[in-house]
């Protein structure tokens, strides 16, 4: 089974300085994250934002290419996960003539295995459907309530330590350390002896 997804966010994993996408999964209050490369990040976020550049990109040239040879984006499936990676095809629809029949066009797919990064990117381009998997959904959806409840714990720690700095003395803080430290009773205790 196949669930369709959109792109939610482009966001950056502060612990790893790595960009992550996050993907809405409809029909299934679930997200599913995606860390990719910096490259694909800045692909990804100008065609959210809708910015083309005079000459094509990596993306653009493989768009061109498929189009060129009468091809054209289907879809984009991220289907597993294999050793701690995602793994998707994107979805190729090319009409070949009919052996059956001289002059009959039938459908034809191909599923050309591809990064889930470089698959985001050419479906948002293309405003494209993204399916993913039950496999996914198991392996790796996260509960909206799950996003929104962290996101609430970050906001609530974020509010504290704020609180926390607003409230600070300084001079109290300073006195404190004079008093707990015991390399601060050693420096008094020289300074009395010369």
């Amino acid at each position: 089974m196949m669930k369709k997804a959109k792109v939610g966010k482009l966001l950056m994993d502060k612990n790893n300085n790595t960009p992550v996408v996050e993907l809405d999964v409809e029909g299934v209050n679930k997200k599913v994250y995606i860390w990719i490369g910096a490259c694909e990040a800045w692909a990804l976020a100008m065609s959210m934002e809708g910015f083309s550049l005079e000459r094509p990109m990596t993306h653009d040239l493989l768009i061109s290419v498929v189009e060129a040879l009468q091809g054209k984006v289907e879809h984009v499936v991220i289907h597993s996960i294999k050793d701690g990676t995602f793994l998707s095809n994107l979805v190729i629809k090319k009409y070949v003539r009919n052996p059956e029949g001289e002059g009959e066009f039938r459908e034809h797919f191909i599923e050309i295995d591809s990064r889930p990064s470089d698959c985001i990117v050419i479906a948002n381009k293309l405003n494209v459907p993204i399916y993913v998997t039950s496999e996914i959904l198991l392996e790796a959806g996260i509960s909206d309530s799950v996003s929104v409840n962290k996101k609430v714990q970050e906001d609530r720690e974020k509010q504290e330590f704020n609180s926390f700095l607003d409230n600070l003395n300084i001079d109290e803080l300073r006195d404190y350390m004079k008093q707990n430290d015991p390399s601060s009773e050693t420096d008094d205790d020289e300074e009395d002896g010369e």
